[in-house]
């Protein structure tokens, strides 16, 4: 498969044809459920410039180093770099102080653990902001959901749902709220029009400082 073949093509009930670049460099293609594959191809070569570019972009970001959870790693959350602390002999599971601690016997379990741990606090936090720009903007959704995907931070169903990625707790606050105010104004304007951005800016006049923000740094967002 070359580099401008898409990894995957997602039908739905959409009107138009996107092409989005993953955080890993990869062509995603978002379809109408009709839409013919020569139609397709056609956007693909089209648009073979900007694809290239948005590429050439995506894997000149910083990548993280993998993760060997030892004590003094950095880990993030809302934000904030917080250094792991192994506690000698103990089996205590995730806690959050001044540092990160974990209990020694639970190593072989660390990343499940954190991965919970985050998963819990997105329930906790992600809900409560959402109230609060619904509020502004006057949308509300029937159901908030915290998911594992790892395409996209959120997406926003025809039935009124918002889904959030749990990885979402490691950026910093602002950035959680552009994301929110995003999926809140595709409850209205399930396009990415002029007027979809109006609206966006209407609620948050520095969105595209917080939309930055996440595009350079998204790969740091994971464990």
């Amino acid at each position: 498969m070359d580099s401008l073949s898409p990894a995957k093509i997602i039908r739905s009930r959409r009107r138009t044809i996107s092409l989005e670049i993953t955080k890993d460099a990869v062509l995603i293609v978002r379809a109408p459920l009709r839409a013919p594959d020569t139609s397709i191809a056609h956007l693909i070569r089209e648009k073979q410039a900007w694809i290239e570019k948005k590429m050439a972009e995506v894997r000149s970001r910083p990548v993280p180093q993998k993760k060997e959870f030892v004590n003094g790693e950095p880990f993030l959350f809302l934000g904030k770099t917080y250094l792991l602390e192994i506690l000698s002999g103990s089996d205590t599971g995730i806690s959050l102080g001044e540092k990160l601690y974990v209990g020694e016997h639970r190593l072989p379990e660390i990343r499940s653990l954190l991965q919970n741990w985050y998963a819990q606090k997105a329930k906790k936090i992600l809900p409560a902001r959402v109230a609060g720009y619904s509020a502004i903007l006057d949308f509300r959704p029937k159901k908030i959901r915290i998911s594992d995907t790892r395409r996209r931070w959120a997406s926003c169903s025809t039935s009124g749902t918002l889904s959030f990625c749990w990885r979402l707790v490691l950026a910093p606050p602002e950035v959680i709220d552009y994301v929110i105010v995003h999926e809140l104004v595709h409850m209205r304007q399930p396009d990415h029009s002029p007027r979809f951005w109006e609206k966006v800016r209407s609620a948050m006049p520095d969105y595209e400082i917080r939309k930055a923000w996440l595009r350079e740094n998204e790969r740091m967002l994971d464990l």
